[in-house]
């Protein structure tokens, strides 16, 4: 009698044990409009994820970003040729993007950088895989895109320079620094107080950093009369001197040194969930059909290095 189904000489399924003890096969990653398994490749998650096309999509241009940062500084050498290609099609719709819009060009522009040297400090060794000439013309795309993110900047220098123009040195102290407290990032106010002596001395207002400070590293503590600040803060305050006193707070030294220490609030417009019913990854504002929706539909949030975790 011939033997139909798997050979019995086959490597068995593997099972890992649960909290209560029982025993279950490993659960697949299932995402929008397919089931993949844990093995599934990059450019597979990508496509039902739709990821090129959500670049258009303002609100999660940065979560997209942030993952293409992720792969090519800490996954490069994992990727395949597939993922590679997959990585350079998202790369090229953002600047398709930037250029449509005038948005980002500066995040695109250390996006590209950076990319371009991670690759170029390969040679001669190629540790990531591909061949030579997959690598030279990698390099050479990567250089094509500098250029044409340069020639953008070049352009908007050109058109800012017409003086018929109103610019943010015209706007009101008020408004001024209304823009400059919805930055969250310490670097770019640092950046903006560049512009004039005027805006310089609204970017050093405390009332700004430490706003900044409460943004990225604030949180819940039991001390009632400093119930806005963080243990982070908190902890920081203790290491500098012994009475903590908020009013004597250089909170601009302490962002940076909190920055050093703790990293920023990553903080997207849209993420990517997971449902904890199905397991199925999904974009947050899209509509999520679960198949066990006769129970409290349940789902957390993914961050892009937990993403590309799962992923690779």
């Amino acid at each position: 009698m011939p033997f139909i189904g798997r050979d019995w000489r086959a490597d068995g399924d593997q099972w890992t044990k649960t909290e209560i003890g029982s025993w279950e096969r490993p659960r697949r990653l299932s995402l929008s409009s397919s089931l993949l398994n844990v093995n599934s490749s990059l450019s597979d998650v990508f496509n039902a994820l739709e990821i090129a096309n959500s670049v258009s999509n303002i609100r999660r241009f940065n979560y997209i970003a942030k993952v293409v940062q992720i792969l090519f500084k800490d996954k490069l050498g994992e990727l395949s040729g597939n993922a590679q290609r997959s990585l350079f099609q998202v790369i090229g719709r953002m600047i398709d993007m930037v250029l449509k819009t005038g948005d980002n060009i500066s995040l695109m522009q250390r996006i590209v950088t950076q990319f371009h040297n991670s690759i170029h400090s390969a040679y001669p060794f190629y540790y990531y895989i591909g061949s030579a000439p997959l690598w030279q013309r990698h390099i050479e795309m990567l250089t094509r895109m500098q250029e044409t993110i340069k020639q953008v900047q070049t352009n908007m220098i050109k058109t800012d320079e017409d003086s018929s123009k109103l610019t943010f040195n015209c706007l009101p102290v008020e408004m001024q620094r209304e823009v400059i407290r919805r930055l969250d990032n310490g670097t770019d106010i640092v950046n903006v107080g560049m512009i004039n002596s005027n805006i310089y001395r609204v970017s050093q207002e405390l009332l700004i950093w430490r706003q900044l400070c409460l943004y990225h590293f604030g949180g819940d503590t039991q001390n009632s009369n400093n119930s806005k600040l963080g243990e982070k803060i908190l902890g920081l305050m203790r290491r500098q001197q012994d009475d903590i006193d908020t009013n004597d707070i250089d909170w601009k030294n302490a962002y940076f040194k909190l920055k050093r220490q703790y990293g920023l609030r990553e903080v997207y417009a849209e993420m990517i969930h997971q449902c904890q019913l199905c397991k199925c990854l999904y974009w947050q504002d899209s509509n999520h059909s679960c198949p066990y929706e006769t129970l409290s539909p349940s789902s957390i949030p993914i961050t892009p290095r937990k993403l590309v975790t799962m992923l690779i």
